[in-house]
């Protein structure tokens, strides 16, 4: 449980500082929050690109860390990772490839 709280806090802490913080750095800040993850796979050394892409990381991996954290000791884990792959590609597909 501990694991999942930690997992949120440090989800808003990136989407806060990118909001507040690096979001009027970005050249043209485009309304949609899909482009501008698109546009930052293409420059990802510049720290609001990367903040951006870490904080879609956390994001994707946040049904991940919910189901481990109260399924990790039954047979249901095993679901947990099949909707995670499914989750994490489909926004995958959705955010990079625009399908």
């Amino acid at each position: 449980m501990w694991l999942l709280i930690v997992h949120a806090l440090v989800f808003f802490l990136f989407v806060l500082v990118y909001a507040f913080r690096f979001r009027k750095l970005v050249p043209n800040p485009e309304k949609n929050i899909l482009v501008q993850i698109q546009e930052a796979t293409k420059d990802w050394n510049s720290t609001p690109h990367l903040v951006l892409l870490i904080s879609f990381l956390l994001f994707l991996l946040f049904p991940l860390t919910l189901g481990f954290s109260f399924f990790l000791r039954t047979d249901a884990n095993v679901l947990v990772v099949i909707v995670w792959i499914i989750w994490a590609y489909n926004w995958s597909k959705y955010s990079f490839f625009r399908e």
